[in-house]
């Protein structure tokens, strides 16, 4: 599992057309009441840390363009935390292949075929210390792809947590 870890961070996610990003939060939060922000991670064994400071490098640029202001854990409003996870994956798919021809037709044969691939898998979590709770949550997922250069890794990394918080704060309709 640490080789997967360790390749995870070197490879990264995959290609952004498969970028799934989720999103959950608790409506009764006030979430305009929130100015500051902190981001921690514990950084686990086999972790690259070229990547876990690109991912919260991109998270401060998209927070403080959306008004905040980064501060201490302790003074903080909104502590961000993240944990990353690579998961080996398996897609299983039927081709059908015509077998056969002339006067009298042929016949259709279904092939099984299996894709397999390592899924990345980025949880960001917005807790409240105040209260002790989690009050917003974003998933994102993707298939690893080599990413060459640090500086396309990079990119990737602005991109996919641009798209994670694309809905932060949530717009909580009036009751």
């Amino acid at each position: 599992m640490r080789f997967f870890l360790l390749l995870f961070f070197t490879l990264l996610f995959g290609a952004c057309s498969t970028l799934e990003v989720q999103n959950d939060y608790d409506p009764s939060y006030d979430f305009s009441k929130v100015k500051t922000f902190a981001i921690v991670h514990k950084q686990k064994e086999g972790e690259d840390g070229l990547t876990i400071k690109r991912i919260e490098k991109a998270m401060i640029k998209v927070l403080r363009k959306k008004g905040l202001m980064q501060t201490q854990p302790s003074k903080a409003d909104l502590v961000f935390l993240f944990h990353l996870n690579v998961t080996n994956k398996t897609e299983i798919y039927t081709d059908y292949q015509l077998v056969g021809y002339g006067r009298y037709g042929g016949m259709v044969i279904s092939t099984p075929r299996s894709y397999n691939y390592e899924e990345g898998k980025l949880v960001i979590d917005a807790y409240d210390p105040k209260i002790n709770q989690t009050v917003y949550r974003v998933v994102v997922k993707d298939e690893i792809k080599q990413r060459k250069s640090p500086q396309e890794r990079e990119k990737y990394i602005e991109e996919a947590i641009e798209k994670a918080l694309k809905n932060f704060p949530p717009k909580i309709p009036n009751k």
